[in-house]
């Protein structure tokens, strides 16, 4: 007993805190040693065709050509210039990687301090800590130069501090601190915006309850969205400046065409039809079969340890329109694109126009003469793919050689997150409605994320659930902890807490 007291979450900080960098850090050292890309040299971590986009801008900046970037908002590259101005671009990346490990570290402790305070249960801290801390699924990009390891970081901050706001709300600093980790999560992956008006949403549903009156529903928004509407009123005042347009996040949505190979965008349009993942730098996906490309053939240094068994689209997808033969030809006609040397300038506008022309109709087709492939079948494809996870980066597909580690990954991700997860937003569904309404933030959070990237946007490469990763294993912690009986505890809950939102009426 006297061991356990000394290991509780509040009073045992540091030993909590030493655990997780022991913990991550091991695995932070290990991964660095496996890395294979590095855009940078002396650069330690893992990089990929993102990272320059983040760099270059930055330096423009410090050549004094002006920050020039229409394709990425700032909240990254700011992160890098605080360091650049100090350091030469390897020793800037090289603290980034560190700094988003030790803010790793201290949002796993966060993570099950909300846990804690969202179920009442100490047990709740243990389950979502340790779930938290030996999953690999948001640990692979501490040292990666993307964005997915602060933005997870982030989520859990921007929960911590509107739970503290929430337990007390007289004072108005937690609030206006939540507001700010949304916004820089916003400023890092801007299809987070929409995250901002859930708060506002389950303030609402609490004034039309009669728990909140409208001045505390319009105080509190007002705080919460302030953070960003200042910095992104900057931002706005910026993109006039450089493009003479009202531009609130981004001038282009995707990289400009020149960045992808020739026809990508007509063959992604394609390959969404019937839910294939479009990325050709992963294994076994059709369009590096479309590309010309044969099985295990990967651009250096890129590496995978699947077996990749390339083919065609499947039967179900053809139409009047078009069969294999069909596919067959586009893909010829790609490969001499992309593979003949002495292809003059007019031979390829004239393959690029067919090719196009041709994957036009096909699309059509699809989506004209086979709804259900392309209304239903795609998008439960790209769901499964979007929560099993695609090939390499939380899995480890390429920096493992054996199966059974990766297959043992898949597990944990399986049996302690993803399926308990699920089940457990319906329940944290139903215990929001009727108890504790600031629950009901996880599946609204996590239902936003399935349908842009699934659904909306049918792009769904893994890594964009990292940043709600913690919320789905706070979900797979409610059923936990539900499971068997919780002791009473002293602390008053959320429900009761959220009366005191009546007090100065």
């Amino acid at each position: 007993m006297m061991a356990r007291s000394r290991l509780r979450p509040s009073s045992s900080r540091l030993y909590w805190l030493a655990l997780a960098l022991v913990v991550k850090g091991l695995f932070f050292c290990w991964y660095l040693t496996q890395t294979y890309k590095h855009d940078i040299d002396g650069f330690w971590g893992q990089s990929n065709g993102d990272m320059m986009t983040y760099i270059q801008p930055v330096e423009e900046l410090l050549l004094h050509h002006g920050f020039k970037t229409d394709d990425r908002m700032p909240g990254y590259s700011g992160v890098y210039l605080a360091f650049r101005l100090l350091f030469s671009p390897a020793v800037a990346c090289n603290i980034i990687i560190v700094l988003q490990l030790l803010l790793a570290v201290v949002s796993v402790y966060a993570l099950g301090l909300v846990a804690r305070d969202l179920f009442q249960s100490e047990r709740a801290f243990y389950w979502a800590y340790f779930i938290y801390l030996f999953s690999p699924f948001a640990s692979v990009f501490d040292g990666y130069f993307l964005t997915e390891s602060f933005a997870a970081s982030v989520s859990i901050f921007f929960l911590y501090a509107w739970i503290r706001f929430e337990q007390n709300p007289d004072r108005r600093l937690p609030l206006l601190v939540a507001g700010a980790w949304l916004t820089w999560s916003v400023f890092l992956k801007p299809a987070h915006l929409p995250l901002l008006a859930i708060p506002v949403a389950v303030w609402t549903i609490r004034w039309l309850r009669g728990r909140l009156v409208f001045r505390q529903l319009a105080r509190y928004s007002f705080t919460f969205l302030l953070p960003f509407l200042i910095v992104d009123g900057a931002w706005m005042v910026r993109n006039y400046r450089q493009y003479g347009e009202v531009i609130p996040l981004l001038k282009n949505p995707w990289y400009a065409n020149t960045f992808w190979p020739t026809n990508y965008f007509d063959m992604v349009a394609f390959c969404q039809t019937y839910g294939e993942d479009f990325a050709f730098w992963f294994p076994n996906t059709d369009l590096r079969w479309l590309m010309g490309w044969g099985n295990n053939r990967y651009l250096p240094p890129l590496r995978w340890y699947v077996d990749e068994q390339l083919g065609p689209p499947p039967a179900y997808v053809y139409t009047s329109k078009f069969n294999r033969d069909s596919m067959i030809q586009i893909r010829e006609l790609y490969f001499e694109l992309g593979n003949n040397p002495n292809i003059d300038s007019l031979r390829k506008q004239m393959l690029e126009s067919q090719v196009r022309a041709k994957l036009g109709r096909y699309t059509r087709s699809v989506r004209e003469d086979n709804p259900l492939v392309y209304y239903v079948w795609s998008p439960v494809r790209y769901l499964f793919t979007f929560l099993h996870g695609t090939w390499g980066y939380s899995f480890l597909d390429d920096m493992i050689p054996a199966h059974w580690p990766r297959l043992l990954l898949r597990l944990y991700h399986y049996a302690l997150v993803l399926i308990p997860g699920l089940i457990g937003l319906v329940l944290l569904l139903r215990r929001g409605w009727r108890k504790n309404d600031i629950l009901l933030f996880l599946p609204m959070a996590l239902g936003y994320c399935v349908f842009v990237y699934a659904f909306a946007l049918r792009h769904a490469e893994t890594r964009y659930l990292v940043p709600f990763y913690p919320f789905l294993v706070l979900s797979a912690v409610s059923v936990f902890t539900a499971i068997r009986s919780r002791r009473p505890t002293q602390q008053p809950s959320l429900y009761d807490l959220s009366f005191r939102h009546s007090a100065d009426l």
